[in-house]
Order: C-alpha cells, then structure tokens, then sequence
C-alpha cells in the first residue's frame, strides 16, 4: 500500500470519523484491480471503487451519509494528489490517471 493512498484513508477516516480496517482495504485493493496496473504500481483502482468502499464502510458502521459523499471524497483525492478537480471523474484511475503513488 502506497504513501498516498494511506495519506487518502487516514483524511477520509478524520472527514467522515469512521475506520477503514487496513486488512479490508488491502482485500478492496485486490477485488478492484479490474485494469492492468501500469507499469511500477501492483494495483490500480478507479475512483468509482474507492468512493464505493468509502459508502460501504459508512453504511456499515451506521454513519449517516451525505449526498456529498462524493464531493467531499473528490476533495480529499484533489488535495492528496495535487490535482484538479476537474480530473477526477468516476472512470479515472488513481495510480494512471491521477498519479497516485
């Protein structure tokens, strides 16, 4: 698991005061590697997967969630990666597309 992505859990666990389990997350990782990673990453993920793990862990620990679930993860992603938010879509790739490391 790389640097960003434990730097994206940890902001999303303090924005919406839950836990992503890191065993679960590592589980998440594999289950959404759906594309071929590029070249030096092991694993790479859409945007659409992490926001969905994100809704499960809220729904699984009773969190009510917002209808800006999205925007407030877009954010974290934005601020994390050093991009724009205009790049983030549902289809990008974090590692590919985003520059996730």
């Amino acid at each position: 698991m790389g640097i960003d992505l434990l730097d994206l859990t940890f902001r999303v666990e303090k924005e919406f005061d839950i836990k992503l389990e890191r065993d679960g997350l590592v589980e998440f990782l594999h289950a959404g590697n759906t594309g071929e990673p590029p070249t030096g990453a092991w694993t790479d993920i859409r945007v659409r997967d992490f926001l969905e793990y994100v809704r499960e862990n809220l729904e699984r620990q009773k969190v009510e969630s917002t209808a800006e679930i999205y925007e407030r993860v877009c954010d974290i992603i934005a601020e994390t990666l050093g991009v724009d938010d205009s790049e983030i879509t549902l289809d990008a790739w974090m590692v590919k597309d985003l520059g996730m490391e």
